[in-house]
């Protein structure tokens, strides 16, 4: 059911108890949901790693399913596969991390990052720029 379907389902007037049956399949795992959006992007995984600033063997476990990935991860992924905002959120989402939120300067920078698609050097030199930590550094 796609996101239309279910907000039209919780709309309906007609609705006397909470449409519990939208919620009966399966949820979204997020390492199909990062497999996907690589395979979008036609990115490989031997692609991925060098970009990822992370040891090899932890990027093969996330994306293998034996790691969660944490939030840093998942941002520098964003900003790897060039996702937008809206691709962002839905990946924190997903994964169950904390979505990006404005008024944190930190996730403000990485939102102006994402809107103008910058490369993990512009954002970098961003972040140093107005007195936040990296969001690429050599491991996490």
């Amino acid at each position: 059911m796609d996101t239309n379907e279910i907000m039209n389902a919780l709309r309906k007037e007609d609705q006397t108890s909470f449409p519990t049956e939208i919620f009966e399949t399966e949820s979204v795992d997020i390492t199909s949901h990062m497999k996907q959006l690589m395979s979008d992007r036609n990115i490989t995984l031997s692609e991925l790693v060098p970009s990822m600033c992370y040891e090899r063997a932890y990027v093969y476990h996330v994306m293998n399913g034996t790691r969660k990935p944490s939030r840093i991860f998942l941002l520098r992924f964003a900003v790897v596969l060039k996702l937008d905002y809206e691709e962002t959120q839905q990946l924190l989402y997903i994964s169950g991390n904390p979505i990006l939120y404005a008024r944190i300067r930190y996730d403000a920078v990485i939102i102006y990052a994402l809107e103008r698609h910058m490369d993990s050097y512009k954002l970098n030199e961003l972040m140093e720029e107005v007195g936040e930590k990296p969001l690429f550094w050599a491991n996490e």
